[in-house]
């Protein structure tokens, strides 16, 4: 049965998180956040081709998904594709 299961996130980093340092400390801590919310960030980094400069694929249900809203990343300005699975 086909499932929404990840999703791909594109977005800006946030003006406080400059340099790669202060990013991955960032990203830690976020993903202690996505995990509480019963989710998982499979990776992360800056996708080429495209005009935001952050990039987050999360895995988890559209339920566990939700509860990450408000959200409490490092990014904004954030644009979300889900991926259906089969």
């Amino acid at each position: 049965m086909p499932e929404m299961k990840y999703y791909i996130v594109y977005a800006n980093w946030k003006p406080e998180f400059q340099g790669l340092d202060a990013i991955k400390e960032a990203m830690e801590k976020y993903t202690k956040v996505v995990e509480e919310a019963g989710c998982k960030v499979k990776l992360w980094g800056s996708a080429l081709g495209v005009p935001e400069s952050a990039l987050c694929v999360i895995k988890g249900s559209p339920e566990n998904y939700m509860k990450l809203f408000p959200p409490q990343a490092p990014y904004t300005n954030s644009r979300t594709h889900v991926v259906l699975t089969f």
